[in-house]
């Protein structure tokens, strides 16, 4: 089973929405999905799957268009602003939405967005 980012939900009665195949995101491909009206930008880095909510929480950017560095970060294409995709955290006064990934059967899944 290939890697990918954590896969235990924050909630227990987390439901998983199935958003792909593990073969339409190869590794260094982004996506951009939508779940109940919410983006979510999916990026496969070296094998490992990430979600995170599309829109910066600074000023609503658009993170699938954003520049991924070296240690699993996301750049807003707007103004810089830094997210670490495994957590989303940042060293500025925001934290972004990440969602849980888990591949099963060759299939993406991530939980629903909330």
């Amino acid at each position: 089973m290939p890697p990918s980012g954590p896969a235990t939900p924050k909630d227990p009665a987390c439901r998983w929405v199935e958003v792909c195949t593990i073969d339409a995101l190869p590794p260094g491909e982004r996506k951009l999905i939508k779940i109940e009206n919410v983006e979510i930008a999916l990026f496969n880095i070296d094998g490992t799957i990430f979600a995170i909510k599309n829109r910066c929480p600074h000023r609503g950017g658009p993170l699938i268009r954003g520049y991924i560095d070296s240690e699993r970060g996301i750049k807003c294409p707007m103004h810089g602003w830094r997210f670490d995709l495994r957590t989303g955290e940042s060293q500025r006064p925001a934290h972004a939405t990440v969602y849980q990934v888990k591949i099963e059967g060759g299939a993406v899944y991530t939980e629903a967005a909330s």
